[in-house]
């Protein structure tokens, strides 16, 4: 089992903190309340100041807020479509992998935990 760590050159915090200036100084630039934009957003006022500080919130909230700034389809753009990979031959016959299948003799070289312990 893979566990995602955040990497030494931008923790998630940072990201975090940068998505949350980016949708605040956007909120601003359309001379929008936070009160407002969460009426819009269909979420507390609360939350939005959640967000815009970088504090977390769900995605789907982020997504009520960025539908309301009317942004949801720059949501898209985020991960990219992996069907359409110039790299991947199979992306140009159509066929869409269902799931991941490692190389026949190839094993797992990182260790497993039940929790999120480093030893």
């Amino acid at each position: 089992m893979t566990h995602y760590m955040e990497t030494p050159h931008r923790p998630i915090a940072v990201t975090l903190a940068s998505l949350g200036q980016r949708v605040e100084a956007y909120r601003i630039s359309r001379n929008l309340k936070q009160a407002e934009l969460a009426e819009m957003s269909g979420i507390s006022r609360s939350t939005l100041a959640r967000i815009e500080g970088g504090k977390g919130g769900t995605i789907d909230s982020l997504v009520r807020v960025m539908r309301a700034l009317e942004l949801e389809d720059r949501l898209l753009e985020i991960v990219p479509d992996a069907t359409l990979s110039p790299l991947d031959p199979r992306s140009d016959k159509g066929k869409t992998r269902q799931r991941v299948r490692r190389p026949e003799g190839e094993i797992e070289t990182e260790e497993w935990t039940w929790d999120d312990k480093t030893p």
